[in-house]
């Protein structure tokens, strides 16, 4: 590779044909072009290999590797990157074309800095406008948010120096990685996330779509376990271990359209969308949780917002 690399793209590639094409093309058309592009195929079974493989670009650093998961298989690439900035991404979202020239400029004039996010327009898995996220901006806002985390993951950019400093991906930690690592990096500097939106970020169906509020809370207690002792249980790893592998297609579907009906119905206000989502749910499964969000779909606005609230505090 002839230029500098200034900014070293790590994104993890498993079974991602469906979306990976135009997610690659977006990193490789940014206009920064000073950077590397990471790609670790973790043992994909689909025509993922093939699709990287098709693009003559030396920019692009292809690591395969036997499935191990999305902690190690970054872990793995952000190792053998060659850059001090790291730009996360997934295989099935959109970078906006100025996303790295504008993160670059904020983390190299404001080196007091470790990460750096921004807003997202959110779409679904076909691509339709499903709303645009609404993050903290300053350092104070958004670590206000923890242990939540105050970014959309593969919106992030991060120094590597303090994400070797905060332990890496914890790999026992099957889902929700991301959020341990940020808690753990919070202490080795500032973070900033910006008001417009670089990323289009997809809602897909997914393994970690917890609606199950007892399975939910149990998976913040590990994760706070995680972020304060660095340790995870045999019986907790087992448990995770369950909830990631053991959700069939369908669960995951249910999981994704009550999503998608909670972001009509709070995010968006278009409940007539947030109605045709919870029956499609509701047709895989008669739940009284999807009855209820129907019936708060038919309240005003306000109330809407309300119930929201209640829902997201019975929650913690």
């Amino acid at each position: 590779m002839s230029q500098k690399i200034k900014i070293s793209v790590v994104m993890s590639v498993f079974n991602a044909e469906l979306y990976l094409k135009l997610s690659m093309e977006s990193i490789l058309n940014q206009t920064f072009t000073e950077f590397e592009f990471v790609i670790i195929n973790d043992g994909s079974t689909d025509d993922s290999l093939k699709i990287i493989e098709s693009f003559n670009d030396e920019r692009i650093v292809l690591i395969n590797q036997t499935n191990k998961g999305l902690a190690i298989a970054l872990n793995n690439g952000i190792e053998k990157s060659r850059s001090g900035l790291i730009a996360r991404m997934d295989a099935d979202d959109i970078a906006m074309p100025n996303r790295l020239m504008h993160q670059y400029k904020f983390m190299d004039q404001n080196p007091e800095y470790v990460v750096t996010g921004c807003n997202a327009t959110v779409i679904d898995m076909e691509g339709n406008y499903v709303c645009n996220s609404s993050l903290p901006i300053n350092d104070s806002e958004c670590k206000m948010r923890l242990p939540d985390s105050p970014f959309i993951h593969p919106a992030v950019m991060f120094k590597k120096e303090a994400f070797n400093k905060a332990g890496r991906y914890p790999v026992q930690m099957l889902t929700s990685q991301d959020y341990v690592l940020i808690n753990r990096i919070s202490k080795f500097g500032k973070f900033y996330n910006t008001k417009e939106a670089l990323l289009k970020y997809r809602l897909v169906p997914n393994s970690n779509s917890l609606r199950d509020n007892k399975e939910s809370k149990r998976v913040r207690f590990i994760m706070n376990k995680a972020i304060s002792d660095n340790t995870i249980s045999e019986d907790d790893y087992n448990f995770l271990k369950y909830i990631t592998k053991n959700r069939n297609s369908k669960d995951n579907l249910i999981n994704y359209y009550i999503l998608l009906a909670k972001k009509y119905l709070w995010n968006n206000y278009q409940p007539r969308l947030a109605r045709k989502n919870l029956s499609k749910s509701f047709q895989l499964n008669p739940s009284f949780y999807t009855v209820m969000l129907l019936l708060v779909s038919f309240l005003p606005s306000k109330l809407i917002l309300q119930s929201y609230k209640v829902m997201k505090s019975s929650k913690k």
